[in-house]
C-alpha cells in the first residue's frame, strides 16, 4: 500500500475517534475556549514500537502484531552486537519504503527525504536526511536472509527515520519522545511479550537471569556454557522448566527408586520402547500399562519387502515398524518421536524430548530426581558396522540395527549408569559403554518435568 494511501487512512480514523470523542466532552471544551485555557496540537499519529529479542511478537502503539505474517519464527536477534530485525516489519511500521537495487547489492528504507541505504557486501550504511545531510556509518553485521525474512541492523534505521532507541534485558523500546520508559513498563512488556518466544527458530533452551532472557540455544550444553559466564543465570526448557541450575547442582551419585522394573515379556517380544515409557510414565504417577501404550502408540504399516536386491520396510522415526507381539513376523521398533507424542497425551506440557542432547545433560537430569527413556542396544555398547542394515522407507534410506533396544535410566555413579531394563538382563552400565551405545543410536531421550506449565498466549 502506497504510504501516501497509508497516512490518509490514519487520519481518516484519527478524526473519526476525534468526532465520536469530541460530543460527550462538548460543554467541557466550550467552557475552557471561553476561559481562553484550551489549546490544540495537531499532528499524526504517533505509535511507539517494542521489540523484545527472541519474540515473534512485537507491540505497536496499543496492539501485539507480529514481525511477519508469513513467517512465525521471525524475531529480532542480535548478532555481533547489532540488533537485527526483519526489514519489511520496520518499513511497514515507520511508514517507510523498501527496495532493494536490481543488482542486489543495496537495501534501502526510504520516507520523505530521509533515505537509509544498507550495503549487502560490506558493513556500511549510507544515510541521508531530510535536511539535506548525508553520513554512512558502520555496522558489525550485513543485511541477512534466515527463513526467508530479510534482517537489516535496527539501529541506523530507527535514528535515521525519528525514533528513539532504549533499551533493557533484551526488550527494545523505539519512542517518538526522548524519555525513557519507566522500569515497571519493562517488566510489562517483558512479561507480555516473553509469551512468543520462537523458540522452533531459536532454540528450546532459554538462558535466564531472574525473569529476563539473555540466549535462546539449541543445544543444552551451548546453553549452559553460556550461563556459567555470569553468576546467577539459568537454563529453562521453553522458559517453563529449569534444566540447569549453579544453585542445584548435580550429586556424585544417585538412585531413584520411584520407577517400577516392567518386564516386555511375554506379552511383548518387541515391545521394550513402551514398557520403557510405561516406566517412565508410572514413575511420574500416570495409571498407564505398557499394553495399552502399545496398543496406542503410532505405527508405520508399510509392508516389508524384498526386491531388487533391497529391502523396503517402515521408519521407526515415523511409527512403530512390523509386529511388536511375535517375532513370527518381521519387526524392529519405534524412536523418539512417536513416543513422545503418545507421553504427551498422558502428560501433557510436561514431556521433554532432550534427543540429541549430550551425556552431562542426561544425567544432571537424573540428579535432579527424574528418570530418562532413552534407546540404547542389547549389546549395552555400540554395535559393530556388519551389524546394520540399510531399509529403504519412504522417507528414503535408514539404517538400523536389530540389536536396537530400550531402558529406562534411573541413576548413576563415577563408574556406572544405572538402568531398569525391559528385558530385566542388567542394571548397570559402564559410562563409557553406555556413551558410545547410546550416541550411536542418535542420543534419543525422553523425560518430564515435575511440575505442569504455566499457562502461555498463543
Amino acid at each position: 500500500m502506497p504510504r501516501i494511501v497509508r497516512q490518509l487512512n490514519r487520519w481518516l480514523l484519527f478524526l473519526i475517534l476525534l468526532a465520536l470523542c469530541a460530543f460527550p466532552f462538548q460543554n467541557f471544551i466550550l467552557s475552557k475556549l471561553k476561559e481562553g485555557s484550551l489549546s490544540f496540537s495537531f499532528g499524526p499519529p504517533s505509535e511507539d514500537i517494542v521489540l523484545m529479542l527472541y519474540s515473534n511478537t512485537a507491540r505497536v502503539g496499543r496492539y501485539l502484531v507480529p514481525l511477519a505474517e508469513s513467517e512465525p519464527k521471525a524475531a529480532p536477534y542480535q548478532e555481533k552486537g547489532e540488533t537485527l530485525v526483519p526489514a519489511r516489519f520496520l518499513a511497514d511500521k515507520l511508514d517507510a519504503e523498501l527496495a532493494v537495487d536490481k543488482s542486489g547489492r543495496t537495501l534501502t528504507l526510504s520516507r520523505d527525504d530521509a533515505k537509509i541505504t544498507y550495503s549487502l557486501e560490506v558493513g556500511k550504511v549510507s544515510i541521508a536526511t531530510p535536511s539535506g545531510s548525508k553520513s554512512a556509518v558502520s555496522v558489525n553485521t550485513l543485511p541477512v536472509q534466515k527463513d526467508g525474512v530479510t534482517y537489516v541492523p535496527l539501529r541506523p534505521a530507527s535514528k535515521a527515520l525519528g525514533r528513539h532507541i532504549y533499551s533493557s534485558d533484551g526488550v527494545i523500546a523505539l519512542t517518538t519522545t526522548q524519555k525513557a520508559p519507566k522500569q515497571e513498563k519493562w517488566n510489562e512488556w517483558r512479561e507480555e511479550l516473553s509469551s512468543y518466544l520462537a523458540y522452533d527458530a531459536f532454540g528450546s533452551y532459554a538462558v535466564k537471569m531472574g525473569t529476563s532472557y539473555a540466549a535462546l540455544f539449541h543445544s543444552w550444553e551451548d546453553a549452559v556454557n553460556y550461563a556459567k559466564q555470569v553468576p546467577g543465570r539459568r537454563v529453562t526448557y521453553r522458559g517453563q522448566h529449569v534444566m540447569w541450575d549453579p544453585k542445584k547442582p548435580a550429586p556424585k551419585s544417585i538412585r531413584l527408586n520411584g520407577a517400577p522394573l516392567i518386564l516386555q515379556l511375554p506379552e511383548l517380544p518387541r515391545g521394550c520402547e513402551v514398557t520403557a515409557l510405561a516406566m517412565l510414565l508410572q514413575s511420574a504417577g500416570q495409571k498407564v500399562d505398557k499394553m495399552e501404550l502399545a496398543k496406542n502408540i503410532r505405527k508405520d504399516t508399510t509392508p516389508y519387502e524384498k526386491k531388487n536386491g533391497g529391502i523396503y520396510f517402515g521408519n521407526p522415526h515415523r511409527g512403530f515398524v512390523g509386529d511388536m507381539y511375535t517375532f513370527a513376523n518381521p519387526g524392529l521398533g519405534v524412536y523418539h518421536e512417536p513416543i513422545a507424542e503418545v507421553a504427551e497425551k498422558y502428560l501433557p506440557g510436561r514431556i521433554i524430548d532432550m534427543t540429541g542432547t549430550s551425556l552431562d545433560h542426561l544425567l544432571w537430569t537424573v540428579g535432579q530426581g527424574t528418570p530418562v527413556w532413552v534407546i540404547h542396544t542389547t549389546l549395552y555398547d555400540s554395535v559393530p558396522a556388519n551389524a546394520w542394515v540399510t531399509w529403504n522407507t519412504a522417507n528414503g534410506p535408514i539404517q538400523v540395527t536389530y540389536y536396537e533396544h530400550s531402558l529406562l535410566v534411573i541413576g548413576y555413579d563415577e563408574q556406572y549408569v544405572y538402568v531398569h531394563d525391559p528385558l530385566g538382563r542388567r542394571d548397570r552400565i559402564t559410562r563409557a559403554a553406555f556413551k558410545r551405545g547410546w550416541e550411536q543410536m542418535g542420543s534419543q531421550a525422553i523425560t518430564y518435568t515435575k511440575t505442569a506449565p504455566t499457562a502461555q498466549a498463543t
